[in-house]
């Protein structure tokens, strides 16, 4: 019974997965008699937290209520009061959360005792699907640089795009919907100038005929950029990551512009990286060509990564998906998810090959 009512608040939680760094989505259901009564969802930061928001649904001083949570509750100030505050002057019989907080000012404070000094009791019920979905937040809370996802479509014959470059249509509209999924569960997109001088994309969500603006995150070393592009308009917002020796002459609107130290004309990854974990971003999604999809592979930066694999051959002139040998060799857990006539190859990267500190 524990089970399904924190898989609920878990339920509760995605809605909010994507909107709320840099605070962690959560989750929360009350329950009373057996049967949910309440529930609701993290909205973004500087907003009610979910323990907040269900515990204002409910009638003064209700008896028997008890509260499931994805998350332990918050113990300390922040933009908003401590939820383990609301819980006590509600006066609810009992917490159950199925994930510890990382956070260390939360283990200071203990939310299970202060809980427990006010007579209500709390239960924590670990799961493998809520450990799952807080792996980012604990990567980001214990690294300070994001979880990075990347994505890459490729034929049978390991190419991306045809001959010079030419842009070819690859993964089918089931891959698509997962792609844009991916995007709405992510805090920010990270992507190249060089892909967006080739395939122009909107890099946004467009889902269920609903479309949602994301944070995209530009390297633009030369700060080559077009003032047309289209992600320009598209986006919520755009980091763009380029080489201090480049200034910024004329910058566009709703973006901000960050220099970058440099390696062999490169831009250094992990400072970007770490940069966008200062920002408070818990997950990154990457799309983008071969060259920035290796790059990361091999400086051992990528966390998950989905390979789209369809059926069908460019030939000996199309582009390779990557240069670089060997960027899959590294420990890993591998599965499969059918899409179709396409398959998507997703492989988790041990964690400690990718805590990068």
């Amino acid at each position: 019974m524990h089970n399904q009512f924190l898989l609920a608040a878990l339920d509760q939680a995605w809605l909010g997965r994507g909107i709320c760094a840099p605070n962690p989505a959560v989750g929360a259901v009350a329950v009373q008699n057996g049967s949910i009564i309440a529930q609701a969802s993290h909205r973004g930061c500087g907003t009610p937290h979910a323990e907040q928001l269900l515990l204002a649904q409910l009638p003064s001083n209700m008896l028997g209520i008890t509260v499931y949570v994805s998350l332990e509750p918050c113990n300390h100030w922040g933009k908003t009061p401590p939820c383990v505050d609301a819980i006590i002057q509600y006066g609810v019989a009992q917490v159950v959360y199925a994930y510890r907080d990382p956070n260390p000012v939360v283990q200071a404070n203990d939310t299970s005792a202060l809980l427990r000094q006010h007579g209500i009791d709390v239960l924590y019920m670990p799961l493998p699907e809520v450990d799952r979905f807080y792996e980012s937040y604990r990567h980001w809370t214990l690294t300070h640089k994001p979880w990075v996802t990347a994505k890459i479509a490729q034929t049978f014959d390991g190419k991306i795009a045809g001959a010079l470059g030419a842009r070819t249509s690859l993964s089918n509209e089931l891959c698509h919907h997962f792609t844009h999924t991916q995007r709405q569960h992510t805090d920010i997109i990270l992507t190249t100038a060089r892909t967006i001088a080739t395939d122009d994309p909107q890099l946004n969500v467009r889902l269920s005929q609903e479309v949602k603006a994301k944070p995209v995150a530009i390297l633009d070393r030369t700060l080559s950029l077009d003032a047309q592009a289209t992600v320009l308009s598209t986006a919520a917002r755009c980091h763009i990551y380029h080489d201090a020796q480049y200034p910024v002459r004329r910058a566009h609107p709703r973006c901000s512009y960050h220099a970058i130290p440099t390696h062999l004309s490169e831009l250094d990854l992990n400072a970007i990286l770490h940069h966008l974990g200062s920002l408070g971003y818990h997950d990154v999604w990457v799309e983008a060509g071969g060259r920035l999809f290796g790059a990361l592979h091999q400086a051992k930066l990528v966390n998950r990564t989905h390979v789209y694999l369809v059926p069908l051959m460019l030939g000996e002139k199309g582009v390779p998906v990557c240069q670089q040998a060997g960027i899959f060799n590294q420990a890993n857990t591998l599965s499969w998810l059918p899409m179709g006539n396409n398959m998507i190859a997703s492989l988790d990267w041990e964690e400690d090959v990718c805590l990068q500190v």
